[in-house]
């Protein structure tokens, strides 16, 4: 019995957890172009088949496209001015460069070269970071 209780109870607080999660994510319109960027990304950064592989970069370079029309939270909390328009430019650049590399990535894939969407795969993780790093706020 008491072990029933205490599976109950963990139970209860694992449903807790993951729904609280669940509504933490960001649901502004960057926030859900960038999770379809990332669930593309996820999806042929260990694709095999090139067909699946290409189609997998396209609706990702369409998320980005997507997201890069958006203004990052961080940016448009910056006050008036010079810097916030300087920050605004530079996520829109940072985008484009993202758009630019999917683009590779697909290419890679139509042309069979697995190899090569493998470093292009560590590549976008180190534009994420880096994007992540200059227009995400951390939750401390």
């Amino acid at each position: 019995m008491k072990k029933q209780v205490f599976l109950s109870i963990c139970a209860l607080g694992l449903s807790v957890i993951s729904a609280r999660s669940a509504e933490e994510k960001d649901t502004t319109p960057l926030g859900k172009q960038m999770e379809s960027v990332a669930d593309a990304y996820k999806a042929f950064r260990k694709e095999t088949d090139p067909v699946k592989g290409a189609t997998r970069a396209r609706e990702a370079q369409q998320g980005a496209l997507k997201a890069a029309m958006e203004v990052p939270a961080m940016v448009k909390e910056m006050p008036e001015g010079p810097g916030k328009i300087k920050a605004a430019v530079e996520f829109r650049k940072m985008m484009g460069k993202l758009f630019i590399s999917l683009c590779e990535v697909e290419e890679a894939f139509n042309n069979g070269k697995l190899d090569e969407v493998a470093k292009l795969v560590a590549s976008l993780k180190d534009m994420k970071k880096e994007g992540h790093e200059k227009f995400v706020k951390e939750d401390n």
